[in-house]
């Protein structure tokens, strides 16, 4: 969803209906970066790491980019990356 608006997300997050495998699971989504996009589930009692870092190793120097996360009540969160 590139480009969308805070309200175009809500609305999209809104209509989607997490499979029921998911429905004890936690979702969190990443935004921004490499990982732009990616969902992820985790089970909904385990506590969510503060910081992501993603580690892109290829035939220059690694990257590393962090990902904080932004809890949303009741459904996980996202893991927006940090502008440094």
């Amino acid at each position: 969803m590139a480009g969308a608006t805070e309200e175009d997300w809500a609305d999209w997050v809104a209509t989607q209906a997490p499979p029921a495998e998911a429905r004890d699971k936690d979702t969190y989504w990443f935004v921004g970066g490499p990982l732009d996009g990616r969902v992820r589930t985790r089970p909904a009692e385990s506590a969510a790491p503060a910081v992501i870092r993603h580690v892109h190793l290829h035939g220059g120097p690694k990257i590393v980019h962090l990902y904080d996360l932004y809890e949303v009540a009741g459904h996980g969160g996202e893991y927006r990356l940090r502008e440094e």
